[in-house]
């Protein structure tokens, strides 16, 4: 775009002939034989019809300029009151020739203020001094010259300059060296030109927390950031009237920057950046890129190590300046062993949403540094906070209205174990396919791993297929999960609303035998001998309330476990609630007592525990009967540990000690019984006692002797604290059995 032709010009130049000049120093006291030139009051404006107002300046300059032997004259001031222009202005100028001397002619030139454009801040108190100029034809040119003023927020300056103008085309060249900004080194070349201007800037070793200030009217940091470094710098500007297109490329050494929050922060961090910027018909197009190998950069609670993770990101992008959309075609990012991305699609600028619709394109995310550098700050307070990780992933990802809304993910050979040994999952593989809502013909997923382990738990490889959207899940097909020496056979498994308060779920399957050794050593409970095996039916959960709708069966101590009636409410609350009827039938007491430091009892043991709830894991209310079966016709013992940890269940300790201790019944470490029974119907925390049958007054058997040496365990209390009770139990297997007194 051209300039527009200066608006007017104050104070008439008026040409003098040399009969005039020679009158005027008739006229004139004598000053060192030298003649002065000065221009007359100024009578009004005058219009220039051809020239842009920069150009008419430094024209009437080259004018003055041009050699009239017969004037004789040797010095000349012109005063012009203002000049202005299209996006430029100029007021108290004054220009002073001298025309004659040793050293050739001199120009000195000072304005009181200049504007050039609109982008720049106005510059005052300006002098330039020139030696020498020249006037070849219609080019003007001055080298070295002296510029020195006030420009703006830069301050005094004290440079030079080389100056050139042409009077046949208005062109005007500026070259400046020497200016000083915010403690570097600055050159800057500039052209103004009939069709618009230019400006280049290079600088060296400017201190960044002294640019952030030149910054402030541009771009502003929030409060409470810090910023230290060195940057240097190229810039090329274009425009007339206004910016047209801008070129840059920066090189920021040593950055340190952060926040009072301490949630940003850098560490001699290197960065090259480039940029360019041009007009479109709907606003600007942005290319950039920016390299960085050095130094270390956090963004809470993301760290990265740029010299282990070298950075390369490039971007494309149109600004659409009415809608404030930022349009990315696209955005490029590479970092060495942790990610290659590429994101298109369009930003919002104004607010949310951010991330409006984006396409992003994962070329590769490779573990280890993935998980160290991603996912690792966000697991510090799991499980997973310290695995070691290894293999890849790729795929894609959609982003709409700042929330995801599709992925494709490819999961190459990832291997990562808890170095504590509590989880891990060795070779997971496959292709893993969500979008955001349901849709007909959706891509199945697929999943595979060699070896997986989960507190304590561990089993080899499986295969998982099954659909994912939204918050649903939907096992395609039956899979079965190796866990130690058995597994589970998942007939059936889905979900709907995960993590949602209405979330629902559907799953059926079998407990194929796992051996209670391995299960208990992995729990850490005593050890139990025999398997665990079962089919689970029918499990539901709706509205918080997981039911079962058929029976639970499972094998264990070598009898049958069953469980009706199963119901666990708000089973993820801070208050969970179970309700069942268990029965057991035909467990082995010698595998029961032997898990346990309570003695030794063989045979067989049936038992139903009717209307048991538990509040918070912790029984308030069953009856409880456990009892030897008619039809068991297997051997039957009881150690003297068990009858003293029985007895003393039963208020009946004293007594039986002192038999055990006196007599010939301390001779004997195990003894005979026909049957074994005891209940408990719990209330109120209130365990009402009884047993397989009433004794003398109010007592109860516990156990019923028979043969020789014949022993009987009698309860004598009814009633028993349930808290005290349990410590009790508690007391017994950490001790090894009672203390009688």
């Amino acid at each position: 775009m051209a300039l527009r032709e200066p608006s007017h010009i104050v104070n008439r130049i008026t040409p003098v002939s040399p009969q005039e000049h020679t009158a005027a120093a008739d006229a004139q006291p004598s000053r060192a034989n030298s003649r002065h030139w000065r221009s007359p009051s100024p009578p009004g404006n005058i219009a220039a019809q051809s020239w842009t107002g920069c150009a008419a300046f430094f024209c009437l300059l080259g004018a003055a300029l041009i050699p009239r032997p017969s004037a004789g004259i040797g010095t000349a001031e012109i005063a012009i009151g203002e000049v202005a222009g299209a996006g430029w202005s100029a007021r108290g100028i004054r220009i002073e020739l001298t025309l004659t001397g040793n050293e050739g002619p001199a120009a000195r030139i000072t304005a009181e203020r200049v504007k050039l454009a609109d982008t720049f801040a106005a510059l005052e108190q300006v002098a330039i001094a020139c030696r020498n100029p020249r006037l070849q034809g219609a080019q003007w040119r001055c080298t070295n010259a002296r510029v020195s003023g006030v420009l703006g927020p830069l301050g005094r300056q004290d440079l030079r300059a080389d100056i050139a103008y042409s009077r046949a085309t208005g062109a005007l060249s500026l070259d400046v060296r020497g200016l000083k900004v915010a403690g570097g080194s600055f050159a800057a070349r500039a052209h103004w030109r009939t069709a618009g201007w230019e400006v280049a800037v290079e600088g060296r070793a400017a201190q960044l927390a002294e640019l952030r200030k030149l910054m402030t009217p541009w771009f502003a940091l929030p409060r409470g950031y810090s910023l230290e470094g060195k940057a240097s710098l190229q810039a090329t500007l274009r425009g007339a009237a206004t910016l047209h297109s801008a070129e840059g490329r920066a090189t920021i050494d040593a950055l340190t920057a952060n926040n009072e929050q301490g949630s940003l922060a850098t560490d001699k961090l290197g960065l090259e950046l480039t940029a360019q910027l041009t007009p479109s018909p709907q606003g600007w197009v942005v290319a950039a890129a920016v390299n960085s190998s050095a130094g270390q950069a956090y963004v809470d609670p993301i760290f990265v190590d740029l010299a282990k993770n070298p950075l390369q990101a490039t971007v494309r992008a149109t600004l659409y300046e009415e809608s404030g959309t930022l349009y990315l075609d696209p955005l490029r990012i590479d970092q060495k062993n942790l990610v290659s991305v590429s994101i298109a699609g369009r930003v919002g600028l104004k607010g949310p949403p951010y991330a409006q619709q984006l396409q992003v394109a994962l070329e590769t995310l490779q573990f280890p540094d993935a998980y160290a550098v991603l996912m690792q700050p966000f697991l510090l307070d799991t499980d997973f906070k310290d695995l070691a990780t290894s293999g890849r992933m790729s795929g894609s990802i959609a982003v709409a209205a700042d929330a995801p809304s599709a992925l494709d993910l490819q999961v190459d050979n990832i291997t990562a174990k808890d170095k504590a040994g509590i989880v891990g999952i060795e070779g997971l593989a496959g292709r893993l396919v969500w979008s955001s809502r349901a849709a007909p013909n959706r891509v199945p997923s697929q999943l595979t791993w060699r070896a997986a382990n989960a507190y304590g738990l561990s089993g080899s490889g499986t295969q998982l297929d099954f659909l994912v959207s939204g918050a649903d899940f939907r096992l395609l097909q039956p899979a079965y999960v190796p866990v130690l020496d058995g597994g589970l056979f998942i007939r059936t498994l889905s979900a709907q609303d995960v993590g949602a308060p209405k979330m629902s779920l559907r799953f059926e399957g079998e407990v194929q035998p796992i051996g209670m050794p391995r299960l208990c050593k992995a729990f850490g409970w005593p050890e139990f001998s025999g398997t665990l095996s079962g089919r689970i039916p029918q499990v539901s959960y709706d509205d918080g309330v997981l039911s079962v709708g058929g029976a639970l069966e499972a094998s264990a101590f070598n009898g049958q476990l069953r469980v009706d009636n199963l119901e666990l409410r708000n089973p993820l609350g801070k208050y969970p609630r179970l309700s069942a009827d268990v029965a057991l039938r035909g467990l082995d007491l010698e595998a029961v007592t032997g898990t346990f430091s309570f003695g030794t009892i063989t045979g067989r043991l049936d038992g139903r525990i009717d209307g048991l709830q538990l509040f918070r894991w912790t029984p308030v209310k069953m009856d409880l009967r456990l009892y030897t079966p008619e039809d068991d016709d297997s051997r039957h013992l009881i150690s003297q540990r068990a009858v003293k940890n029985l007895s003393s269940i039963g208020g009946g300790g004293g007594s039986v000690a002192a038999a055990l201790q006196g007599g010939f019944l301390r001779f004997f470490e195990n003894f005979h019984y026909s049957t074994l029974g005891l209940s408990c119907r719990l209330e109120n925390e209130v365990c009402h006692m009884d047993g397989v049958g009433r004794a003398k007054g109010d007592a109860y058997y516990i156990v019923k002797g028979s043969g020789l040496p014949r022993i009987d365990i009698i309860g004598n209390t009814r009633r028993v604290d349930w808290p005290r009770l349990v410590e009790q139990l508690k007391s017994i297997e950490e001790s090894g059995g009672p203390v009688i007194r």
